[in-house]
């Protein structure tokens, strides 16, 4: 009876442990299972992903590249840089060029305005040769706002015989840089032209004490636009110091292309802004009391034009097109923007901050009778100026970076000019500027049609 009984015990535990080694095997059935599925599952996710991702990056290729993928004869945009950097385009006195690449010879249809490019060529060239007042360097870049056609650049340096003054990013931005702050404060602040501010001290001065929230009798006040067309430092420096502080000031600086390569037909230097953690640093950036944050005459043109786009930044290009002998079309303009800086409102706000500086501001000398000017009188005109020494006190940076527009056809262009000079004030950076529209605008609208797409714009306030 107990050998019954052990054998009975024993055949129970055997049993006992084979469900548990039956049970062991089932799960890890099941788990391979699961796995095969699970591995099956990722590898058919895996290639939906990189079909998925194949299918977008074709929709995303430029028209540049889709159209040169069926004719491998079109020239890249880097193959045309070669081609041009090698040119002196910083005088160009002719619209086209006959470049050779290799054994081919290519002609090249450039955009610029010859009456334009030839009044400041001649300009430059006058005040260059003149005993007193000749500059260290000038130059000027203009573009139309709506399709980002180069309509002019020309530039003289003594300082660089073989560089393009246009397109170097060497000159300190000055109160340029203002018209980020500007923007940003619009945007993020909700300020008006009409908002008043207060300051104290003298406008053209920086020091620590300014940029705190103190009043007391010597506290002065001002309206947002007047203090951008008087290009007061203590306003825009509390502005970035207190208000807009270092994420504002460079997420604003990143959306107008500081530190970033501006894609052109010509390599263009990159502009320079650099926000540590001192807020006085901040103030000293957002007003432009400094000469670290630096800029090209071509980015300066882009900024101006802003102000009629709606904060889109037009993509510039100063090649129009480019044939082979057989008149084969081998190269022509594609891109329309490189972003957009504000909201389309913020546009509105900034076109009655620079038209304020023509009116009343630092550019009321070089703009003085506009109004009975038989061309000028038929344009809304905007800008801003920025003036600063440079470190060894030799030269005396002069800016001017503005719009002008056509009340009645809408046609427009922005410009940028800067002016380095040295011991005797020669001819402004606005009275270029004033020359150049002039000019522009006395031609008639030529019948061409534009090759590329316009950028949108919104209609600036009148100018009253």
């Amino acid at each position: 009876m107990r050998q019954q009984k052990q054998d009975w015990r024993a055949y129970q535990q055997s049993l006992k442990q084979r469900q548990k080694v039956n049970k062991r095997v089932l799960t890890l059935k099941k788990g391979m299972v699961r796995g095969l599925a699970g591995a099956a599952l990722a590898a058919l996710a895996i290639a939906l992903l990189v079909t998925f991702v194949a299918h977008v990056k074709d929709r995303v290729r430029t028209p540049q590249e889709t159209v040169q993928e069926t004719n491998p004869n079109l020239l890249s945009r880097d193959t045309l840089r070669g081609l041009l950097d090698s040119q002196p385009l910083d005088r160009l006195d002719r619209q086209v060029l006959h470049i050779q690449q290799g054994d081919k010879e290519l002609t090249v249809t450039t955009t610029l305005n010859l009456e334009l490019q030839s009044l400041l060529i001649n300009e430059f060239k006058r005040n260059i040769a003149r005993k007193r007042g000749t500059p260290r360097y000038v130059a000027a870049v203009a573009v139309d706002p709506d399709t980002g056609r180069i309509l002019s650049m020309a530039g003289f340096s003594k300082d660089d015989g073989t560089g393009n003054p246009s397109l170097s990013a060497s000159y300190p931005a000055a109160s340029i840089f203002k018209i980020i702050t500007a923007s940003a404060a619009a945007e993020k602040l909700n300020i008006t032209p009409t908002t008043r501010l207060s300051f104290n001290g003298g406008k053209y001065t920086l020091y620590k004490r300014q940029i705190n929230e103190k009043k007391n009798k010597y506290t002065n006040t001002i309206t947002f636009r007047d203090s951008f067309a008087q290009s007061v430092n203590p306003v825009f420096g509390k502005l970035g110091a207190l208000k807009l502080k270092r994420e504002n000031l460079s997420g604003y600086g990143e959306k107008f292309l500081f530190n970033k390569e501006i894609d052109f037909d010509l390599p263009v230097e990159v502009s320079a802004l650099s926000i540590g953690d001192d807020p006085y640093q901040w103030a000293e950036v957002a007003c432009g009391f400094n000469r670290v944050t630096k800029i090209s005459p071509l980015h300066g043109a882009l900024i101006g034009a802003t102000a009629l786009t709606g904060g889109e930044i037009p993509a510039p290009y100063l090649v129009d097109s480019v044939q082979t002998t057989d008149g084969e079309e081998i190269y022509s303009p594609q891109r329309q923007s490189l972003g957009r800086a504000f909201p389309q409102r913020v546009s509105t706000t900034l076109s009655e901050l620079m038209q304020r500086t023509i009116r009343s501001g630092t550019a009321r000398k070089s703009f003085s009778g506009y109004r009975r000017d038989p061309i000028l009188k038929n344009l809304t005109l905007g800008g801003k100026t920025g003036s600063i020494s440079n470190k060894e006190r030799d030269v005396r940076v002069d800016w001017f970076v503005g719009f002008a527009e056509e009340k009645k056809t809408g046609r427009s262009m922005a410009i940028a000019v800067v002016v380095g000079h040295q011991k005797y004030i020669g001819t402004r950076a606005s009275a270029y500027a004033r020359k150049a529209i002039t000019r522009y605008f006395s031609t008639p609208v030529t019948p061409e049609a534009p090759r590329v797409a316009t950028v949108k714009k919104t209609e600036p306030p009148s100018d009253t």
